[in-house]
């Protein structure tokens, strides 16, 4: 269980099928989703409008200043498509 004060952080977050589930599970909002596709990203948006959105690589994206200080509760990495697909 996650406490009130950690955060959800959902990497490579494509369309946001994994970031749904873990909303059903977790019972609430992923904070932050990370893609390389700006589709991807658009798809995302729609789907989870209250995420912050990232559209770069996860590798780019500075950890500490995107959490803001925040601890993280959840990290989720799904495989990255264009390699496993």
């Amino acid at each position: 269980m996650l406490k009130p004060n950690e955060i959800v952080v959902d990497n490579f977050a494509g369309a946001g099928g994994a970031s749904t589930g873990m909303e059903m599970g977790l019972q609430r909002k992923v904070d932050i989703a990370i893609n390389h596709d700006p589709d991807a990203i658009e798809m995302h948006k729609l789907n989870h409008p209250e995420t912050t959105h990232y559209c770069e690589s996860v590798w780019d994206v500075d950890p500490i200043m995107a959490c803001a200080g925040r601890p993280v509760g959840l990290a989720w990495f799904s495989p990255d498509c264009k390699h496993f697909s």
